[in-house]
């Protein structure tokens, strides 16, 4: 991959030396069940809850609330199961990663009723939106942080407020965000965040799921006290104390990673000589989607691909799929079918941007 121009930040990110680091000695010299009660299970139990505090800090939430999973999708899953007692209905994003809309799809098999509010033609969700599909029995809102697509950023406070006002729960999918955008529980004031790990640097198969203190989920998977009963499994320990310095680290270099990846946007976007980015009221820099009129967005991505530039149609979850990313079509974009998701990251450098788009034209140019 040396030779590869890696524009495709929001499916991975490459593990930091410094988290990876953090991890290595708990696969061997500190391989012990945090479970086990003698001294060294409850040393590395220690180091557990010390990765849970770093990562409760990193978002300015008590340690109490974080409950670590295998990643986005399980959080995902088991905050989308979180519909109260007596409620009946749920609002959901219609620009949701598809394993929101799958959990939301299963809550309708289920009996419970299920509105998909639509974004604005930039992408944003308003709170006008939620409050007119609110109803008595509404229990769950749901709206992701910072879209997979095309980036853009959801007013999260105002959209859980509206929620809140209708006695509903209000859940967000912050997958995408937590490298770019300061995430603070107390300001969001949402009653559930989802994050994955290897979104921001750190290894895959982790994650962990906020719940507000006076939220009760119930249990994920059962047969065993660990994460306090609810969620039942040998805690990864490698991976967790790596997410751990890697969400610290994230949520601390904000700032610098959102000018980096600002300045990697801009020489791409300038060098581009083709196609037709979809703009966002407000949104994140390091996704951007380009529609190529004219050219079928699988068939450009892979002969980008071949030509040494990494990027995507959609969400990698959704790889092999037909369809064009559902996120265009709800925002009205025309020949969604056309696009490649363009992600950035620590790990691109301007010049490599420049170089990328410079293919991008070539490429591009002999396809139409």
């Amino acid at each position: 991959m040396n030779d590869k121009i890696y524009l495709d930040c929001a499916a991975t990110t490459p593990v930091d030396d410094e988290v990876l680091q953090a991890a290595l000695p708990y696969y061997k010299e500190l391989f012990y069940n945090p479970s086990s009660t003698h001294a060294a299970g409850q040393k590395v139990a220690a180091a557990v809850e010390r990765a849970r505090a770093r990562c409760a800090a990193a978002i300015n939430a008590d340690p109490s609330e974080i409950f670590f999973t295998s990643g986005g999708t399980e959080a995902v899953n088991w905050a989308m199961s979180a519909m109260p007692d007596g409620k009946t209905h749920a609002v959901v994003s219609a620009i949701e990663h598809d394993s929101v809309l799958a959990c939301a799809e299963r809550l309708k098999s289920r009996g419970y009723a299920v509105d998909y509010v639509k974004p604005d033609s930039c992408g944003i969700i308003t709170p006008d939106a939620i409050k007119s599909l609110l109803r008595a029995d509404t229990g769950l809102v749901c709206v992701m942080a910072v879209n997979n697509i095309v980036g853009s950023v959801q007013p999260i406070a105002q959209l859980a407020s509206v929620a809140h006002g209708a006695g509903a729960l209000f859940f967000t999918d912050a997958v995408q965000a937590v490298n770019s955008l300061d995430i603070d529980v107390k300001e969001w004031g949402a009653d559930m965040i989802a994050v994955s790990a290897h979104k921001f640097y750190s290894l895959k198969g982790a994650g962990f799921l906020y719940v507000k203190n006076g939220v009760r989920p119930a249990p994920l998977l059962i047969g065993g006290e660990q994460e306090r009963g609810l969620r039942a499994g040998t805690v990864d320990v490698p991976s967790v104390v790596a997410m751990g310095a890697a969400i610290e680290k994230a949520q601390a270099g904000a700032r610098e990673y959102n000018e980096h990846v600002k300045a990697v946007k801009t020489e791409f976007l300038k060098t581009l000589e083709v196609g037709r980015p979809v703009e966002c009221a407000r949104s994140a820099d390091d996704i951007v989607s380009v529609v190529f009129d004219g050219i079928n967005g699988g068939r450009l991505a892979v002969a980008l691909s071949c030509a040494g530039v990494c990027a995507s149609v959609g969400a990698a979850c959704s790889a092999g799929s037909a369809t064009p990313p559902k996120t265009l079509i709800e925002m009205g974009v025309k020949n969604a079918d056309c696009s490649v998701r363009f992600s950035f990251g620590r790990c691109v450098s301007v010049e490599q941007a420049n170089a990328a788009a410079r293919i991008v034209n070539e490429v591009a140019s002999r396809l139409i």
